[in-house]
């Protein structure tokens, strides 16, 4: 075993912004880049496009969504119809209902529909409404309360969602390979550094048997 300690296999030159681009095609003129660095630089440009490209494949996700999330509230809006309902009772809290953080709240109310036929029933109300106030709701060809349609503000939450979810999903598995992909590309850095320290060691220390020697 030799006791010439082996030094630490040197970084590689370090990239500057836009420096990866041009070693990884090749155009750098540092005399110490080898061709593990270029791999290096090719693996992270290939990285960045393939963020670039989540980026858009969210985006596309996102508009795709939100526009199939319009049709639908389009849809259910058609069979749907919106009449004012007055409130006849006091305003009470509906037992374990939150709807988006916020607690619902529920109160007797009449309206009127189809033509003048006259409905009653619990409908959500404001907080801040009372008896003799009117509240719009949504009902169905009967008269009977029916699920709002999705407004812009919820299809464009829910669209963004899903865009910044895949986005996030396509960055973390890009993120993953690149670790992958430099991890072998170390590796063979060390494998390369110690082969090559194993021939130069003896000469550099002075243990190469000189010309004229014999073991």
């Amino acid at each position: 075993m030799s006791s010439t300690h082996r030094p630490a296999r040197p970084d590689s030159p370090a990239a500057p912004p836009y420096g990866h681009l041009r070693r990884a095609l090749g155009r750098e003129r540092n005399p110490l880049s080898r061709a593990l660095d270029r791999a290096r630089s090719r693996a992270v440009v290939l990285t960045a496009l393939g963020i670039a490209l989540a980026a858009l494949l969210g985006a596309g996700a996102a508009v795709t969504h939100f526009a199939a999330g319009q049709r639908q509230a389009a849809a259910t809006a058609a069979g749907l119809h919106r009449v004012d309902a007055l409130v006849q009772g006091s305003v009470r809290r509906a037992e374990a209902t939150v709807v988006g953080g916020k607690a619902v709240y529920r109160a007797d109310a009449a309206w009127t529909y189809p033509g003048t036929r006259s409905n009653t029933g619990s409908i959500d109300v404001p907080r801040t409404a009372g008896p003799g106030s009117t509240v719009g709701i949504w009902v169905d060809g009967t008269g009977r309360p029916a699920t709002a349609p999705s407004s812009t503000a919820d299809l464009v939450a829910d669209a963004l969602c899903l865009g910044l979810l895949l986005f996030g999903l396509l960055c973390v598995l890009a993120s993953a390979v690149l670790c992958t992909r430099l991890s072998v590309l170390d590796r063979r850095a060390d494998r390369a550094w110690a082969l090559g320290w194993a021939r130069s060691e003896p000469v550099w220390s002075g243990r190469a048997p000189r010309g004229g020697e014999h073991g």
